[in-house]
């Protein structure tokens, strides 16, 4: 998938040229608040500061200014207003600086309008996100050993591996934009191998395909080894409308749009004899491209005035794919090699959910970053497995974010 490489190039360099990490809002961080009662409340009253031109909070009770707050020009009386701008007694520039962090915003946008703050309410935002997850299939299968009493199954088993995912997106003022997010996930199993004995015998792989109605297989018996592998690899673009959503210490992400996926894993058993050559072979090579609607929402709130939070994403996505599965066998030390090929189309699921902490402050005029980790879940329904092409597939594990908007 050479344009997906392409993008996610394009995106690194982006992100390493101008502002590295990011998905973040930056208004008034509860942590620049003296204490939690002295936070500006919605509409939040505002006065003009005198000849130092410092423009500071006001609830009506405590009258604490913030650490870092609104800057007019000196020698402007001083005027209080509640949601608008109140007219000075002289001409006075709007505040030209907005301080802030991942957390609340004031409760009347007028005071957020372009005009009042020099436009910085909007603009560029992108991030990168490592994660630490392992596969997971419904039809998890290496191989079976087959003693004359009882079956044993012997899975793959995938550890944590790292895998990427990047975002870049603009947004408007109003909190409407757009986002484009890519995700890979390119991982091998261990290899599994077992020698067949006396009492331990067949030991088999069976490969189906085209709902079962496709079968082919590979056995070891005594004194031969069986020996298989599986991988599998995942990509994913999303191509959104956003819409942001803020009230109180809360902010959510809405998205809309198209999700591109593709996909490939394959899973194989050779049959060893004891000097070491080749006698059988079974292969499974699976593959999809498709695309389809998804939506997304991302839910992220402050925890009382500190700058942390938590924070909540879904999203849901259908793919009309294209699915192609090619099963090869071979016997008898290649005497004999077939191979068994389904191509169909099929609507597959995808699901998603995660959950963790968030930290978040502001850097410079205008700008804010965060940093967060938690557990993500992510189910492909209907994706296929090592020993066929309908199962589930699991993913999960642990992010690590970063991220910054201008």
């Amino acid at each position: 998938m050479n344009q997906v490489r392409m993008l996610l190039a394009f995106v690194t360099l982006v992100l390493s040229q101008n502002f590295i990490f990011a998905q973040s809002y930056c208004y008034e961080s509860p942590a620049q608040w003296s204490s939690a009662p002295c936070h500006p409340a919605a509409p939040a009253p505002i006065s003009y500061g005198s000849a130092g031109g410092v423009w500071s909070g006001y609830d009506g009770v405590h009258a604490v200014a913030p650490a870092m707050s609104y800057r007019g020009n000196a020698g402007c009386s001083t005027s209080d207003g509640y949601s608008t701008w109140s007219s000075p007694t002289m001409a006075c520039a709007n505040p030209n600086i907005v301080e802030g962090g991942y957390g609340s915003t004031f409760g009347d946008s007028t005071l957020l309008s372009p005009g009042s703050i020099g436009g910085s309410c909007g603009g560029l935002f992108g991030g990168i996100e490592f994660l630490w997850m392992r596969a997971n299939f419904d039809q998890n299968v290496a191989m079976i050993v087959d003693p004359p009493v009882g079956n044993t199954l012997v899975p793959f088993d995938y550890g944590f591996e790292l895998s990427p995912r990047a975002w870049l997106g603009w947004q408007s003022c109003g909190g409407t934009g757009f986002r484009a997010t890519y995700f890979r996930f390119d991982e091998s199993a261990g290899t599994e191998a077992v020698t067949a004995v006396a009492g331990a015998t067949p030991v088999y792989l069976f490969v189906y395909g085209a709902g079962g109605n496709l079968s082919r297989n590979a056995n070891a018996n005594v004194g031969q080894t069986l020996v298989s592998n599986h991988s599998l690899e995942l990509n994913s673009i999303d191509l959104e409308a956003t819409q942001v959503v803020r009230w109180n210490q809360a902010r959510a992400i809405f998205g809309l749009g198209v999700r591109i996926a593709d996909m490939h894993q394959t899973a194989r058993g050779d049959v060893f004899n004891p000097v070491g050559t080749i006698e059988e072979t079974v292969r499974n090579d699976l593959k999809f491209q498709g695309a389809g609607p998804t939506a997304s929402a991302q839910l992220t709130r402050g925890i009382g005035a500190s700058p942390f939070g938590i924070f909540a994403m879904t999203r849901g996505s259908f793919l009309v794919s294209e699915t192609e599965q090619r099963i090869y066998e071979m016997k008898g030390a290649f005497t004999t090699e077939l191979e068994d090929i389904a191509i169909q189309r099929e609507v597959l699921g995808n699901l998603e959910f995660g959950l963790g902490v968030q930290y978040g402050q502001s850097i410079g005029r205008s700008a804010g970053m965060f940093f967060r980790a938690g557990y993500e879940c992510q189910l492909w329904l209907d994706a296929g497995g090592p020993v066929d092409s309908h199962s589930t597939i699991g993913l999960d594990g642990i992010t690590l974010a970063a991220g910054v908007q201008f």
